[in-house]
């Protein structure tokens, strides 16, 4: 048998593989909404709680990132401070709205809502609300995993809300290398391919807006000349309507 090393890179090779050949289609329609939406000035929100979280903070600021893309983000929903209370607050009704009316969203908008589990209360109750404010809510989870675990007491799974959900092809549990004689598995997939999805989804969604003539507002490097000057200009539009800055 391959060790450890080669079986969570072959995993995650074929999973990779496995989720951009069935979904194509898919993700080429989320791309051009995304082109769509940038390109009259809408916005793009992501949320999500737990290590979810991380795939929102990835697309903020950062190197060939999309400078209309703004998290959502919330430190009790996190890890960094607190992991028990985060664990049981992702599982409490009544955040998600509240949350999200803090970044004053707009009808036509768009909002990404990723729990690999896609069951817990408040990325449900957030893609809900989503809906509910006139929002196009992508959901990004692992299938398998969301439809065998139990619903929150919302009653829906993520998917069941969402305008669309883009499957990450994780098992259920997250983690995919077996351990001999043991029942659980070591090291996760969800935020590995969580990040391929959505930086394949930021570089479909920048070509569609130069072949339109449209510059994509993807920031530079800061260790790269010029990016300063760049940076700043995309930065004096986004603190308009993202409180990170």
């Amino acid at each position: 048998m391959a060790d450890a090393l080669t079986q969570y890179f072959d995993a995650v090779q074929r999973m990779q593989t496995r989720v951009f050949d069935s979904q194509r289609e898919l993700l080429q329609q989320v791309a051009a909404r995304m082109a769509d939406t940038i390109a009259r000035e809408g916005r793009i929100y992501l949320f999500g709680t737990g290590h979810s979280h991380l795939l929102a903070v990835e697309a903020h600021h950062r190197a060939g990132g999309l400078a209309f893309a703004i998290p959502i983000l919330a430190t009790n929903l996190m890890l960094h401070e607190s992991t028990l209370l985060a664990t049981d607050l992702e599982r409490t009704a009544g955040i998600a709205a509240p949350l999200l009316d803090r970044y004053q969203p707009r009808a036509d908008d768009m909002l990404f809502v990723i729990s690999n589990s896609g069951v817990n209360q408040v990325p449900v109750e957030m893609a809900h609300a989503g809906k509910t404010r006139g929002m196009w809510v992508v959901a990004v989870c692992a299938m398998e995993y969301a439809k065998h675990a139990p619903r929150s007491t919302f009653g829906k799974r993520l998917y069941e809300v969402a305008d669309c959900t883009i499957d990450n092809g994780g098992m259920i549990g997250d983690a995919i290398v077996p351990l001999e004689g043991r029942t659980w598995r070591a090291a996760s997939s969800s935020t590995v391919i969580g990040a391929l999805l959505w930086n394949a989804l930021v570089a479909q969604t920048a070509y569609l807006l130069n072949e339109r003539g449209i510059t994509p507002p993807i920031y530079i490097s800061s260790n790269v000349a010029g990016a300063e000057e760049h940076n700043a200009a995309l930065q004096q539009v986004a603190r308009v309507f993202n409180p990170h800055f």
